[in-house]
């Protein structure tokens, strides 16, 4: 087991870590940091020592990990994922505090707000194949570069499928401040109190439109003037493999928008798709709708550029939206993009339209 735990906490780079800077630099920790540090240290050790334990007590698991159940092999990866997030935090924490600057100061409200609803206001609406605007020049220049300095390495974001990764405020137990920074600007700032304003206005006739089609005359012009949250936000993380097919989003879903994260380099390739809808569909929107289960073809009609400090945000009907990052593509290929949906209060669409919360709420 001692073979075991020195090669995990070696390939994870956390002794360099310990030795090289942690003592350097544990006078210059905040005290938020440091006993959230010291909190991570203790629980890891913890399930070091419980892993030594159980691991020597079985008969063919002596210095060897081969032997362990695959239950334990599990657990080993996890907490070399635990403590590889806690080293990158460490190492990324440390470097912004040598560094200095404020990214406060450039995640206030009022240091983007006027220049986000410009850049919204002046983007041309477009309708083919459904209601749609691509967003140039979102954010001033340094609070773009803030929030792409802001997102974490990959193993910050969900393991399960290396094509797919999403990463949450919600579900983040451990990340460097600037992380912690950019996620909430996004979720708490810049998407409720700036963007969903503004895309409500943008889209106005298009989304009472939308709500009398849906749910009729009598009821659309009602539920379109109700208020409207950002809901399933999502940091996300896409490579070579990926594929979505053309789809259209959730009834609960009116307007869907992706901020572009294109770094220096980046390819303008791989973006957003738009697909025109051959056919008439039978449409059921309690969930994701996707025309190929129905035998429909689409018509690719165009892709959204990947572009830097960018973004596209349409209206939810008519035209379908995917994606796609062929296999083909360069295999160090990473898009990094934060979507999220516009929908209605629960509560308030609830008590017009008579449905349960459970059944509309994201």
């Amino acid at each position: 087991m001692a073979g075991v735990l020195q090669r995990l906490l070696t390939r994870s780079g956390i002794l360099p870590v310990l030795r090289a800077r942690w003592r350097e630099d544990l006078a210059a920790v905040s005290d938020k940091l440091e006993k959230r540090i010291d909190k991570k240290f203790d629980a890891l050790t913890r399930d070091i020592e419980r892993l030594r334990t159980e691991l020597s007590e079985r008969p063919h698991a002596a210095g060897s990990a081969t032997n362990a159940s695959p239950d334990l092999v599990e657990r080993l990866s996890r907490v070399d994922r635990e403590v590889r997030t806690l080293r990158d935090t460490m190492a990324l924490d440390i470097a912004d505090r040598r560094r200095g600057g404020d990214r406060a100061t450039l995640f206030q409200a009022s240091a983007v707000a006027e220049h986000v609803q410009r850049a919204i206001a002046r983007a041309p609406i477009e309708t083919d194949p459904s209601v749609h605007i691509v967003i140039e020049d979102l954010l001033p220049a340094d609070s773009y570069q803030a929030l792409l300095e802001g997102i974490p390495p990959a193993i910050f974001f969900s393991q399960k499928d290396d094509t797919k990764q999403n990463l949450r405020l919600s579900g983040l137990r451990v990340a460097p401040a600037r992380t912690i920074d950019t996620l909430s600007f996004l979720e708490e700032t810049l998407i409720p109190r700036i963007m969903v304003p503004a895309l409500m206005g943008k889209f106005a006739p298009h989304i009472l439109e939308f709500y009398i089609r849906e749910y009729g005359q009598e009821q659309g012009p009602a539920l379109a003037a109700i208020p409207h949250e950002a809901t399933a936000g999502r940091l996300m993380l896409r490579r070579p493999g990926y594929h979505l097919d053309p789809h259209l989003d959730p009834k609960r879903v009116v307007v869907t928008c992706l901020l572009y994260f294109a770094r220096p380099g980046d390819s303008e390739a791989f973006g957003t798709s738009f697909y025109r809808i051959n056919g008439t569909p039978r449409i059921d929107r309690t969930n994701t709708f996707y025309p190929g289960s129905q035998g429909l073809t689409c018509d690719l009609v165009k892709m959204v550029l990947f572009k830097p400090n960018s973004a596209v945000a349409f209206v939810n009907w008519g035209g379908a939206h995917g994606a796609d990052i062929p296999k083909s593509a360069p295999p160090d290929t990473e898009r990094f993009s934060y979507q999220f949906y516009v929908s209605p209060d629960p509560a308030a669409l609830a008590a017009i339209v008579g449905e349960t919360e459970t059944a509309i709420a994201d």
